[in-house]
């Protein structure tokens, strides 16, 4: 005799519902972790970045042992003198007033030694693996590029007389991933999800007390380019959540953008050796 499904013969119909929704779930959040694998395997972005940051490094370094200010075992870990650094592009508040507006985006690539170089080259090929994975390579340039003049702004307007670094582009990214993180909380798999809203949580707390602490560190830059990259994740769309993948057009326009911030900066460099 056939049993009814309320009836002993099965589980009722509001199990087999939460049972579906879970399977739908599990498979949708399967394909999220795909996805973003995916992107992380060949982050050419973020290698590219580091590459370049790294390379900028190494020039300033050579046109310091050509100076005779350092000699050749200071090439990668000498201080850099602010003289030269406003030279190649430092955010340098009285050439930003008078119109050197480029500054705001070189100063992005520049360090101040080889260890301020070394942690932010480790925190960008760690922060920009993720991002590029969530984003795609043209939206992160484009959050990296935006948070990384934001910072440079905020500095500028706080009354920073010259500041350099990548600081304000990564905790731009850091601000972006914990806030996708919470955007889509239902949709990321949990252990990804936790990932994003809370274990970068401490590094941004971590890293603001450090710059209170030591007078050096621009934390007007971190504050801004925080602030930007968590704005900005309210509004990029990302390769790994369905259809939320944002329009082409969109994509075109900020790899555009990026081309020509990052070309202005290569042209107003040379400026600097000049003005």
């Amino acid at each position: 005799m056939a049993g009814s499904i309320g009836d002993g013969g099965g589980p009722p119909p509001d199990d087999w519902e939460a049972h579906r929704r879970a399977m739908a779930d599990a498979r949708a959040h399967q394909k999220v972790l795909r996805r973003l694998g995916q992107g992380m395997q060949t982050p050419w972005m973020t290698r590219g970045l580091v590459v370049v940051m790294g390379v900028i490094h190494l020039v300033v370094g050579v046109i310091m042992v050509f100076s005779g200010s350092a000699n050749i075992f200071g090439l990668f870990v000498a201080n850099r003198p602010t003289g030269v650094l406003v030279n190649m592009g430092a955010m340098y508040a009285p050439a930003v007033s008078r119109g050197e507006v480029w500054r705001l985006i070189s100063c992005v690539f520049l360090h101040g030694d080889g260890m301020h170089m070394l942690l932010n080259g480790l925190a960008l090929y760690g922060l920009g693996r993720l991002c590029e994975g969530v984003y795609g390579s043209i939206r992160f340039l484009w959050l990296f590029l935006v948070c990384g003049v934001v910072g440079a702004v905020f500095s500028y307007v706080g009354g920073n007389t010259a500041s350099v670094g990548a600081s304000g582009g990564i905790f731009g990214l850091m601000g972006a991933c914990i806030v996708f993180g919470w955007r889509y909380k239902r949709e990321l798999p949990p252990h990804i999800g936790d990932l994003f809203r809370r274990k970068l949580l401490p590094w941004v707390v971590l890293n603001l007390f450090i710059g209170i602490a030591l007078p050096f560190i621009d934390n007007l830059g971190h504050v801004g380019g925080l602030i930007s990259g968590a704005v900005m994740a309210t509004l990029l769309g990302n390769r790994i959540i369905a259809g939320q993948g944002g329009t082409d057009t969109t994509t075109i326009l900020m790899g555009a953008a990026s081309g020509l911030m990052l070309a202005l900066a290569a042209m107003g460099v040379p400026l600097g050796w000049f003005l």
